[in-house]
């Protein structure tokens, strides 16, 4: 037996090996259960081992997974997990194909279509590219992490709406389809966004009332547009930043001179995001107060 030959094999995806492995590096079986038994060898995941010591984090217990089921990718909130995505790791999801199967406890599968280019490998592990991977997230989540993601996604150029769109088409009649067209409406939608609804709940929940959603705002050339949350009288816009705004150049700059045609008008612009109103929304409802006194509501 060879146990340096082992530690070389278990390095190069996260100090995981097989049974296999471990056979071929000349370990019997009667060896492999007695290390077993004796505690010096961990069993993650079905035939999947780690030596003693080895923390159990979600992206090893992800990698475990894949291991245990040969042929099969890491993929949705598992593969998130590499590309540090805001999305539990609790439960490990592989893409096995249309003919996968796996029985491993708290191991969940995709069998949809998946392209050759939207695999990669990660610490040895084949996973799904980020693209793919958000893209499979937001069929799957709840709404709430699924909105906190797609904010971040888009946000740090993971994917973008037109890719999202295209591989809604690409997926039409599959799992979550119907669902994912639901959110991207939601989320680039206008009066009724669902950025706009959970804001105008905490406004609700605070007492802070003086507001109208969607008002029109002029200074003395005409019309400036429409103000997502606007306190008319101290002039204060509340701009909830949807993911258009993250990721479409033109209109982050129509955005800009928008803003800047505010405040030369008087008014003080507050911007908030989802994650913002997800994460933070005491931090929210205080900036708003702030804004308030300072411009003279008592």
């Amino acid at each position: 037996m060879n146990d340096q030959r082992l530690q070389r094999v278990a390095a190069r995806h996260l100090g995981l090996f097989t049974r296999a492995e471990a056979t071929r590096c000349g370990f019997t079986g009667y060896q492999i259960r007695r290390r077993i038994r004796s505690g010096e060898w961990l069993v993650v995941q079905g035939k999947v081992l780690a030596h003693h010591g080895r923390q159990l984090t979600p992206t090893v217990l992800a990698a475990a997974a894949q291991l245990a089921v040969p042929g099969s990718v890491v993929a949705g909130p598992s593969a998130a997990l590499w590309y540090d995505l805001p999305v539990s790791g609790g439960v490990r999801w592989l893409w096995t194909g249309p003919n996968g199967r796996s029985a491993l406890r708290g191991v969940r599968l995709l069998r949809d279509p998946l392209r050759a280019d939207d695999v990669r490998r990660a610490d040895g592990i084949p996973i799904t590219g980020p693209g793919r991977t958000v893209f499979d997230c937001l069929r799957i989540l709840p709404d709430d992490a699924a909105m906190r993601l797609m904010d971040r996604a888009v946000q740090r150029g993971w994917t973008t709406f037109g890719e999202l769109v295209w591989r809604m088409h690409d997926h039409a009649g599959r799992r979550g389809a119907p669902r994912l067209v639901r959110l991207i409406r939601d989320a680039s939608g206008g009066a009724h966004s669902a950025a706009e609804r959970r804001a105008a709940a905490l406004l609700r929940a605070a007492r802070i009332t003086g507001w109208a959603a969607n008002a029109e705002i002029r200074d003395s050339t005409g019309l400036i547009g429409y103000g997502d949350l606007v306190f008319a009288t101290e002039r204060v816009v509340v701009e909830l930043d949807g993911w258009a705004f993250h990721s479409d150049p033109h209109s982050f700059q129509r955005d800009r001179t928008r803003q800047n045609r505010l405040v030369a008008a008087g008014w003080m612009v507050l911007r908030f995001t989802w994650t913002d109103l997800h994460d933070r929304p005491d931090a929210v409802i205080a900036t708003i107060r702030a804004a308030l006194r300072r411009a003279g509501r008592s």
